[in-house]
This record gives C-alpha cells, sequence and structure tokens, in this order.
C-alpha cells in the first residue's frame, strides 16, 4: 500500500539519541520529524493520515539480518525433507521420513533430507546414518541428508554418481577444505563436508528459486520484523532469482548481497563483477566480498588455537585447517583497498581469527572489514585489543549458543570450550559494537530465520539441552535489538539511511504487537509484526497475504 505521507503516533523507540518518540512524520518514503503526542495532534489536525502503534506493541527500525544463506535455506527447506532434531528424534525417524519421500518420488530421481548442525550429536544414537541405512530408505534413488551447512551423508546410489574421490586431493571444498571419510577398505562411507555445490544435485529454476526465498522471506522474516538482509551469494542462479525477487513488489525486503569466492565468481573478478554490478537501486545491490578462512565445527574444520579432541577427529594434534595463506589474506586486502569494496571473511575458529587479525594489522592500512563469526568463540579477551588494532566489525550469531556453541564446542575442546562461549557482555563492555544475525542456511535449528529467536539467544543465552551459557555474558534486549538494527545496517554500508529512526533516514518502519523490551524474555520469540514499512510503503500487514 502507497502513502505519500502519514504519521506514525504511539510507542516508537528510534534506536537514536533521540530515544523514545510518540510521532514519526513520514513523507516520500523518508522520515520528516520526530516529536511527542502534540507533534502528532498538529498533523493530524493538518489533515495528515494517522497510523497507530499498537496499545501494547512498539515500533523500531525494521531489522537488519546482515548475514543469511536465504537462498540456500529457502530452496533446501522448499524441497527437502525435514529430519531436523526435534522433529526426528533418532535415526529411525529418519529413515522412516526419507523413505516416505522415496515412496513418491520417481525412481532414480534424488531424494534430499536437511537435518541440523551437529545433527550426530543431537539424534538418540549420537552419530549420523551410515550409508547402508540411508540405503533402507531406497536403494533406487540417490539419497542425500544434509547435515548442516558443511556435512552430507550420501547412500550408495548417490554415491555410483558421484565421484566423491576427486576431492581427496589437495583443494578448496566450498565453505571450507573438502573431506570424503573412507572405510578400512579405502572406499567412501559416503559421509562427505564441504563439497555440496559439487554433489550434482539438480538445480531449481531461477522462478523456483525466486519463489521460494519470497515466500520464505515474507511468512519467516518480514513478519517478524526483518526488511533487510545480507545475502552470501553461492551462484549465477541465484543472483537471477534475486533479481527477480527485488523486481517483484510482493517481495517487501531488502538485499545487500556478498559474492562468495572462489563459488561465484575467482577473488579477482569477485571485485571486479562488484565494480561493475548496477543492481536495482537501494533494494538490491553488490556490498562485499566474502572469503572463507576456516570452514565449520561440525565438519572438524574450524582452525582452532587448542587441540580437537582425539575421539572426535580420528587423531591427535589436530587443530582444524586454514584455507587461506598470508599472502592470499594480503592479496585480499590489496583488491579492498584497490577497489574501495568491503570484505566478509568467514572465521570461525580461534586461529583463523587470530590469523586474519594480524594480517589486516600487518597490512597497515584501514579497510572495510567484516570478520563473520569473530567472537562466537574468544580464546582470551586480551585478543579485543587486536580487534581495535585492526578495526574490524565483528557480526556474531548469537543463535549458536543453541545450535551447536552451548553444548558441542566443550565436547570437541575439553578444559578449554567451557569459558569464551559469545562473550558479548565482556565485548560490549570493552566498547566494541558487534552485529548480531541469524547465519540462516540449511542446518538452523526450527525458528532460527525469526530475529527475536537470536534476540532471546543473546539474552537468555540457552543450549540446545537447555543448559545456561555463562549467564554473565548476557545482554539487555536494548542491546541486542540496537546491534540488529543501528549497528547491522552500518555493516552493510547503510548506516547512513537505514537502522535507525531519525529526519532524513529512509522509514523502513516494523511495527511490533508486543513491546520487546517489556516482555518475558522467555516469549521473545513470539514477537510478531502488526505490519511493516519500506520506505513509507505497506509491505506487510498482519492478516493479509
Amino acid at each position: 500500500m502507497s502513502r505519500s505521507e502519514f504519521v506514525l503516533r504511539g510507542n516508537i523507540s528510534t534506536q537514536a539519541s533521540y530515544g523514545m518518540v510518540q510521532a514519526v512524520h513520514v513523507r516520500d518514503g523518508r522520515i520528516v520529524e520526530l516529536g511527542n503526542q502534540r507533534l502528532a495532534d498538529e498533523l493530524i489536525g493538518g489533515g495528515i493520515e494517522a497510523i497507530s502503534v499498537p496499545d501494547r506493541g512498539v515500533a523500531l527500525p525494521a531489522l537488519i539480518d546482515a548475514h543469511v544463506h536465504l537462498s540456500h535455506y529457502a530452496v533446501g527447506s522448499d524441497r527437502g525433507v525435514d529430519c531436523r532434531v526435534p522433529i526426528c528424534t533418532g535415526i529411525s525417524d529418519v529413515i522412516d521420513r526419507l523413505r516416505e519421500r522415496a515412496s513418491i518420488t520417481p525412481p532414480g530421481e534424488w531424494v534430499i533430507g536437511y537435518g541440523n548442525l551437529f545433527l550426530d550429536q543431537k539424534l538418540a544414537e549420537r552419530r549420523y546414518p551410515t550409508r547402508q541405512e540411508l540405503d533402507r530408505a531406497s536403494s533406487e534413488h540417490p539419497i542425500v541428508l544434509h547435515g548442516g551447512g558443511h556435512v552430507s551423508l550420501l547412500n550408495t546410489k548417490a554415491l555410483e554418481l558421484i565421484d566423491v574421490k576427486r576431492f581427496m586431493g589437495p583443494g578448496q571444498g566450498l565453505w571450507g577444505a573438502p573431506i570424503v571419510e573412507l572405510d578400512e577398505h579405502g572406499e567412501p562411507t559416503g559421509y562427505v563436508a564441504e563439497i555440496d555445490a559439487h554433489l550434482s544435485i539438480p538445480e531449481p529454476s531461477v522462478a523456483q528459486i525466486a519463489e521460494s526465498v519470497t515466500g520464505r522471506f515474507r511468512s519467516e522474516m518480514l513478519s517478524r520484523g526483518v526488511v533487510t538482509v545480507g545475502e552470501m551469494l553461492e551462484k549465477e542462479d541465484q543472483l537471477q532469482a534475486l533479481e527477480r525477487v527485488a523486481a517483484d513488489d510482493g517481495y517487501g525486503g531488502r538485499i545487500a548481497m556478498y559474492v562468495m569466492s572462489p563459488s561465484f565468481r575467482s577473488l579477482e573478478q569477485s571485485f571486479e563483477w562488484i565494480g561493475g554490478y548496477a543492481g536495482r537501486d537501494d533494494l538490491l545491490w553488490a556490498q562485499g566480498v566474502k572469503l572463507f578462512a576456516d570452514g565449520g565445527y561440525s565438519a572438524r574444520n574450524a582452525a582452532s588455537l587448542q587441540e580437537y579432541a582425539p575421539e572426535q577427529v580420528g587423531r591427535t594434534h589436530y587443530r582444524g585447517i586454514l584455507n587461506k595463506s598470508r599472502a592470499e589474506l594480503m592479496r585480499a586486502f590489496e583488491l579492498s583497498d584497490e577497489h574501495g569494496v568491503q570484505l566478509a571473511i568467514h572465521t570461525n575458529g580461534t586461529r583463523a581469527q587470530a590469523e586474519v587479525l594480524q594480517a589486516l594489522i600487518a597490512f597497515g592500512k584501514k579497510l572495510d572489514v567484516r570478520i563473520e563469526h569473530l567472537g562466537n568463540v574468544l580464546e582470551d579477551p586480551s585478543f579485543l585489543d587486536q580487534w581495535k588494532r585492526a578495526g574490524v566489525t565483528p557480526v556474531m550469531q548469537p543463535g549458536f549458543l543453541g545450535n551447536f556453541i552451548g553444548d558441542y564446542v566443550p565436547m570437541l575442546f575439553p578444559g578449554h570450550g567451557m569459558q569464551g562461549r559469545m562473550p558479548m557482555r565482556t565485548i560490549l563492555d570493552a566498547a566494541i559494537s558487534p552485529v548480531i544475525c541469524s547465519d540462516i542456511g540449511l542446518g538452523a535449528d526450527v525458528g532460527s530465520t525469526n530475529p527475536w529467536h537470536t534476540i532471546a539467544a543473546a539474552v537468555n543465552r540457552k543450549s540446545f539441552w537447555g543448559l545456561h551459557v555463562e549467564p554473565h555474558e548476557a545482554i539487555s534486549v536494548e542491546e541486542a535489538v540496537l546491534a540488529h538494527t543501528a549497528t547491522a545496517a552500518a555493516s552493510i554500508g547503510r548506516g547512513h539511511d537505514l537502522g535507525t529512526l531519525e529526519p532524513g533516514k529512509i522509514a523502513d518502519i516494523a511495527v511490533l504487537e508486543t513491546d520487546p523490551f517489556s516482555v518475558d524474555t522467555a516469549k521473545l520469540p513470539e514477537v510478531r509484526a502488526e505490519r511493516v514499512f519500506r520506505g513509507g510503503e505497506v509491505v506487510f500487514e498482519q492478516g493479509r497475504s
């Protein structure tokens, strides 16, 4: 619904120095002025349309999820079989669900399932299904079970179609160093990691990707108050789908794209592509290049300063794998400086984080660099000085406390993993402003697209199994919302016009049914939007499709 001018009245949190106000005057998609009830009355008396915030609700800047794999999540969720815990509790449940899908799928076509990160620890058997168990679901269909964003399990039919042994040499996978597990006879067990993009699974059409992205975004994110996302772009067909989505008035959001190298383009080509990409005004734009300095904890690929428990990795003195040499990092910094393009660097493990920070400090020039997952695990608070010297933006995922960090980092690193898990209080007290986001992708726990799930995780700090994780590191709802709005806007290059409600800024506003600042924090994930504005236009309204 298009409105050229209106006044929003009620309880309104600006997330800026204005604090709480009672009136926001919007004209031609931007905020004109802020004030109290008197301003609202004057504008209404002058014939300006009034829109009221619900009595028990609050309005605030539309939320920004600065790191998502929305295409990956939406397509995978729509075409896959949900085998996540607690939907499935044991391997037999997983096999039953895959068998049910196979029964309605023509022989020879793929059956795709997906579970959560660390599915091997969340299932009752505390392990992944074997190739032979997947064969019991069907021997006539290739089956893949994605166990999070890094690990996949294949049945015998799938292994017949894919020469996975070609990934056993040195090289780089999609999100880390590739892994192919072999049995005692030297044959693949079906466990692979970091090679999902090379599994020869038929791709959906551009139209199907666009439909999935729009549907999932509107129902799971826009309805909760998210308007802008930072999408990690893997492939050309995803780009074409996002261009289609951005041209569709029914989408309702904004998309900052980060091209993933090397999956989308080589490093040099990625920077050149961003410089030449026109985008679609402020609804879709190329923001930065994303690199992977290491892999994932679930694949035991995250590069850590500490050694993994030998029983978790089948060897001793193993500390994960660094994907980038110092020379490769320096080349990326040179290109970022030369092109004036932001870098987003994935660093799950503490060793990868240390290497990137030390390289940035050695580079010696101020760059616009986001470090994804920096601070999710902090080896030592003294390392925060390096963060400041490097001038980086830490992009954190509090939802990972429940997804895996709370329970499974201590399992991977006995004696070291009980401290420094998502130490947000320590980070804020060090005068560092982190971004919080979902990093939603196939493998996230149920509800992870909901920003209030992320905010609740930062405040309540519960593990997957319900344990309180270092509760002294909790932050307030107000601090968490700021990290999901103003700080997030700055991290995607839009701090000048998004993220706060101030005169001159774009009127992206979430009107919530409930006041998250006063609700019982256990009920934060229940917070919903009553309506959402993008550039002063209503793009979502509760009860309307």
